[in-house]
């Protein structure tokens, strides 16, 4: 069949122009392109969730611009309406958890291709929204909403969460760490839960541990110039390390050599996209 293939398609190459006069296009060709074109290994989407309706969401958690997310997006379209034909309607939302102004598109209108998706800004959003929530994990949210007092909602956060056991609140306090770096507010989570009236010492934990011996949070630390020396990116390594480690458990030695030989910018890139990871093997996706 192969061999076939390669022949029906040399029979079809010879006779182009012939194609052409009958399409309407021009028999004079400027470069013939490559047929092959690379495909995705792994195409795995943030959230996908079908509602009693029939309604397909597709939601994914973006922690900085990306140019290609607008053709990302299109494939991700592309598998659900072939795995749910009968879906009458699909929704995708970028859910933008960064600082930055959104840069990237949306939306294209090119020759009979019309697509778009909707983006949807974390820091448009009152951190009310989610400080009036009545689930723990819901609140952590408000960290990247806007507020008059940054302060003040990691302080209401923090004290909404008393009640549970010391590891959960220790976990808690982690993953409020992590979040607030997209806002630089890590400074003031550590000292905020530092100064909590709790029976656990938050200081003992090894990512406190680590930032108190740099002197700097993580997200001051991605803000250094990328061309410093490779102390720095010893530094920001033993810091996704850290929370890694916390997060997920011990590494794979293949792990920790990869984030050992990554450079600043490598880093950089991992830090940011630590927030929405949900698996180490997310963190390193599409992101070498």
């Amino acid at each position: 069949m192969q061999h076939y293939d390669v022949r029906l398609k040399a029979i079809m190459y010879r006779a182009m122009p012939r194609f052409f006069r009958l399409l309407g296009l021009p028999t004079e060709v400027a470069e013939y392109l490559t047929v092959e074109f690379p495909l995705k290994e792994k195409l795995q989407a943030d959230g996908v969730v079908r509602f009693p309706d029939g309604r397909i969401v597709q939601l994914e958690w973006q922690a900085q611009n990306d140019r290609e997310m607008l053709w990302r997006n299109l494939d991700y379209y592309k598998v659900i309406a072939r795995q749910w034909p009968t879906a009458p309607r699909i929704l995708q939302f970028l859910v933008y958890l960064g600082d930055s102004p959104v840069t990237m598109e949306s939306e294209i209108e090119r020759d009979r291709l019309s697509y778009g998706y909707d983006i949807f800004c974390m820091y448009d959003v009152e951190a009310r929204e989610f400080l009036a929530s009545e689930s723990d994990d819901e609140r952590v949210l408000a960290v990247l909403c806007a507020s008059e007092d940054p302060r003040a909602t990691i302080r209401e956060i923090l004290g909404s969460w008393k009640h549970l056991p010391a590891k959960e609140l220790t976990e808690r306090i982690l993953d409020l760490q992590v979040l607030s770096q997209l806002r630089n507010r890590d400074t003031m989570v550590r000292e905020e839960s530092s100064a909590m009236p709790i029976e656990i010492d938050i200081k003992q934990n090894a990512f406190y541990k680590w930032a108190e011996a740099n002197g700097a949070a993580m997200g001051e630390a991605r803000g250094e110039a990328r061309g410093k020396a490779r102390g720095k990116a010893e530094g920001q390594a033993d810091a996704l390390t850290i929370v890694l480690e916390a997060r997920f458990g011990p590494l794979p030695a293949v792990v920790r050599a990869r984030i050992a030989s990554a450079d600043v910018e490598t880093l950089e890139r991992w830090l940011q996209r630590l927030a929405h990871a949900s698996t180490v093997e997310e963190l390193f996706e599409n992101a070498s």
